[in-house]
Formats: structure tokens, sequence, C-alpha cells
């Protein structure tokens, strides 16, 4: 009976949970990458006030160790690969963990920088971190985090000196 009602929760999540669409997240490239032109959307979430969100990225240099200089662009590119082999729609989240950040301009402090991204299965997918201002040029390490329904999927740390 035991093994039945186990293999009925992998099948039928419970009550109130969503079922898992991401088998994996595959790391493709890191480092230090270039964009095309990018708009800003408005968010909470990051402590500029806003995402920066371009077409494309090109990776320019494959690392993990990067000096903080204005105008640095660095983060991931992954696939998100699925139970299904279909281009179905998933939801999930890229956190970016970093040291205090403090916005002059708003007096916001954040240690995290979140994205809930929809996007397809199957699919390449990336996110990045751009050092605009003087404020945002903070040594340490940032932790890129790929989660969907908080298990984490991918985590990917950079250096910063």
């Amino acid at each position: 009976m035991l093994r039945l009602r186990l293999a009925l929760r992998l099948h039928y999540p419970l009550a109130g949970t969503k079922a898992m669409k991401i088998k994996e997240i595959q790391l493709l490239n890191f480092g230090e990458l270039e964009t095309d032109e990018e708009f800003h959307e408005a968010t909470n979430n990051s402590p500029s006030g806003y995402f920066l969100r371009p077409e494309r990225i090109s990776f320019i240099k494959l690392t993990d160790k990067l000096k903080a200089v204005k105008g640095l662009k660095f983060g991931i590119e992954y696939l998100v690969n699925g139970f299904s082999d279909e281009m179905d729609d998933v939801e999930f989240i890229c956190k970016i963990t970093h040291p205090t950040l403090i916005n002059p301009e708003t007096g916001t402090i954040s240690n995290q920088t979140i994205d809930k991204k929809i996007n397809y299965l199957n699919q390449n997918n990336f996110d990045y971190y751009c050092f605009e201002y003087d404020w945002e040029m903070v040594i340490g390490t940032w932790t890129f985090e790929i989660l969907e329904e908080q298990k984490l999927l991918l985590k990917k740390e950079f250096e910063i000196k």
C-alpha cells in the first residue's frame, strides 16, 4: 500500500502544489558577456528598480573570476530541459544573491535580485547582471540560482574582485 501511495504521489502532486515541469537545467555558458540593445523593465525585485532586457547575448570570456568595473556584464546561459519534449511554457525563478547593495537614490538595501520568468521548456535561456553604477560594483561572491517551485536546479558562483 505504501508503494502505491508513493507511486501516485510521483505522478499526481499533492493538493495545492504544482507539478514540476523542469527535468534539469544544463549550464551552457558563463562569464563575461555582451548584449545587443537593452530595454528597461520596471521592477521592485532589482536594486536599480528595473531589469535590462536584451534580445541576444554573446559570451566574450568564459570565467567565474571577474574584476568589478563599470559596464561589466556577467552571467549564465542554460538549457531548460523538460519532462516533456513539447515546447510547453514553464514558470521559474532566477535568483542572484550578492553582497549588500545600497541604491543611493532610493535608499533601497538588497542582497538578492529575483526575476520571475516564464519561458518554454527545451529552449535556451540566460540571466546576467550589469554593473551600471558605482554602488553596484561590490566585491565578493555573486551566486546565480535557477529554481522551480523552490527546488534548486542550477547554481553558479562568480567571484568579483
